[in-house]
């Protein structure tokens, strides 16, 4: 060896292998949290056939449909909330008859709700309007459905109907809050108001009956809340249909919105959680 020389030895680094390593493993980390989000708010939800010896060969005929339950927000105005029950009746009975919905919506607490509009500012703007010329102190509360993919088995009259009936309650969802704004505004009277719920009830009681008949008396889970909740909704028809005068039934329309909203929104987080 030469004076002044060094001889030296290269070795390969594990510092590179490890990167590698980490870089496999952080994809697969991701890879694993893209299937987990994707999996996210989707169901298979079998529903039972049911006994029905009426249908045709092509109603009977098994099938698989996937219906989405699309995510909605809605804004509603709170009176006040209240630890007690009777306390909310209360304030609810007070407002009965100015117009407003007097919805006591139960969770850990119960609130009275007046209203609910589809965006933020919409509520806002009934909120300033009710404390400077009525000094009623109203505050928002947000109702939202999250979004829902289910994919169900059954009989094909069976799956048409579950989601005629789904369909019919966003659809009511709308309506009602439509109709509650035109009689507000008095871009329609009180007779054509009664006319489209009239409309709407009859449409809502043939969806129940339907669903009654395809899924017999002990339906899957999924079929029985849905027929609840429309049980629910053509007696308070009723009640807007039976109201006196044109203030009250404006206020019945908006109970229909908000029940129509909320037992959505219920129905949904329920299948979620399933």
């Amino acid at each position: 060896m030469r004076a002044g020389k060094l001889k030296t030895r290269r070795y390969k680094t594990r510092g590179r292998g490890r990167k590698w390593l980490l870089f496999l493993l952080l994809l697969a980390a991701l890879a694993g949290a893209l299937i987990y989000l994707q999996g996210q708010g989707k169901l298979t939800l079998p529903i039972p056939m049911a006994p029905a010896p009426t249908l045709t060969p092509d109603e009977a005929r098994q099938e698989e449909r996937t219906i989405t339950l699309p995510e909605q927000s809605w804004y509603a105005l709170q009176l006040g909330a209240f630890a007690q029950l009777p306390s909310a009746q209360s304030l609810a009975n007070h407002y009965e008859g100015r117009g407003a919905a007097s919805f006591i919506y139960s969770t850990d607490t119960h609130r009275v709700l007046a209203a609910a509009y589809p965006t933020r500012a919409d509520a806002q703007a009934v909120i300033n309007q009710l404390q400077s010329q009525h000094q009623v102190d109203a505050y928002l509360f947000q109702i939202t459905s999250p979004q829902l993919t289910v994919h169900i088995t059954g009989q094909r009259a069976q799956l048409t109907a579950l989601s005629d009936g789904l369909d019919a309650l966003y659809q009511s969802a709308q309506h009602f809050s439509n109709l509650s704004q035109a009689l507000d505004q008095r871009t329609l009277t009180g007779e054509e108001v009664r006319q489209a719920l009239r409309s709407r009830q009859e449409t809502l009681s043939s969806l129940a009956q339907r669903l009654r008949i395809l899924f017999g008396p002990t339906p899957h889970a999924a079929v029985a809340s849905l027929i609840a909740i429309l049980d629910e909704a053509i007696p308070a028809l009723q009640q807007a249909l039976d109201a006196g005068n044109d203030t009250r039934l404006g206020g019945r329309v908006k109970y229909c919105h908000l029940l129509c909203i909320i037992r959505l929104a219920e129905y949904a987080q329920k299948l979620e959680g399933t």
